[in-house]
């Protein structure tokens, strides 16, 4: 039995459970809306440049709408901004590790 015509799974790295609780008390809810978002952590992107970065996967951040129309606020699961949060910090982690000879002079 072949799987070929399958999607391949993507899973994360389940998000650090003291991030997701600091972002429930800083959101309040575990639907974060974009806007808000943006906001906070993406201070330096305008609306148009943030939905940019989105659907280019250069912020990787799946959107979830609560209904179809194409006027429906768009959010974040607080889960999947968690998994964002602790990736980019475990990659931090890594590039500070770096022996001193990777770089170039």
């Amino acid at each position: 039995m072949s799987n070929d015509h399958q999607t391949p799974l993507r899973l994360l790295p389940a998000p650090d459970p003291a991030t997701i609780e600091l972002l429930y008390r800083n959101f309040g809810d575990v639907l974060i809306p974009l806007d808000k978002l943006r906001v906070q952590y993406f201070r330096h992107l305008n609306e148009q440049s943030f939905a940019a970065e989105i659907l280019s996967g250069r912020i990787q951040l799946p959107v979830t709408m609560l209904h179809s129309s194409r006027k429906a606020p768009k959010f974040a699961h607080i889960r999947h901004v968690a998994a964002l949060i602790d990736i980019r910090a475990y990659k931090a982690d890594e590039e500070l590790t770096r022996p001193a000879s990777d770089t170039t002079d």
